[in-house]
C-alpha cells in the first residue's frame, strides 16, 4: 500500500473508532467514569499500535546498505518477511527484508543493523 493510501486508511480506522466509542457514550449515558476510562484506554491502544505500525510500514521495507557482517562476511538478500514485534504499543507487524551473512549464517532484519538468530537458525 502506497505511503498517502496507508495514512489515509488508518487515518480512517482511528477516526471511527473514536466516532463509535463516542457514539456509544452517548447511548449508553449511566456508564460510569471508571468504564467510559476503561474504554478509553482501550482505544489509546489499539490507535497506538496502529499508528506505529504505519509509520514503521512508511519508512520502507529496510534495505541494507553497503557494508559487512562483523565477521568479513557479505549479507545475501534472502526475499522479505514478515515478524510480530512487542513493543510499548503493543504487537505490531513489520515487513523487512531480511539477509544472512554468507560466511557465518547471522541475519539482519534493516533498518537498524541488529543481527537476529546467530548461526542461522529462525
Amino acid at each position: 500500500m502506497e505511503g498517502k493510501e496507508l495514512i489515509d486508511k488508518v487515518v480512517g480506522e482511528i477516526a471511527q473508532s473514536v466516532q463509535e466509542l463516542l457514539e456509544n457514550s452517548k447511548a449508553n449515558p449511566g456508564r460510569t467514569l471508571r468504564e467510559l476510562e476503561e474504554e478509553v484506554k482501550a482505544l489509546k491502544a489499539k490507535i497506538g499500535a496502529q499508528a506505529l505500525e504505519a509509520a514503521v510500514a512508511l519508512q520502507g521495507e529496510g534495505r541494507v546498505q553497503e557494508g559487512s557482517c562483523s565477521c568479513g562476511g557479505r549479507w545475501v538478500f534472502q526475499g522479505y518477511r514478515e515478524r510480530q514485534v512487542m513493543t510499548s504499543q503493543g504487537v505490531i507487524r513489520v515487513k523487512r527484508a531480511y539477509y544472512t551473512c554468507d560466511r557465518c549464517g547471522a541475519g539482519i532484519f534493516p533498518p537498524g543493523g541488529a543481527v537476529a538468530n546467530p548461526g542461522g537458525v529462525e
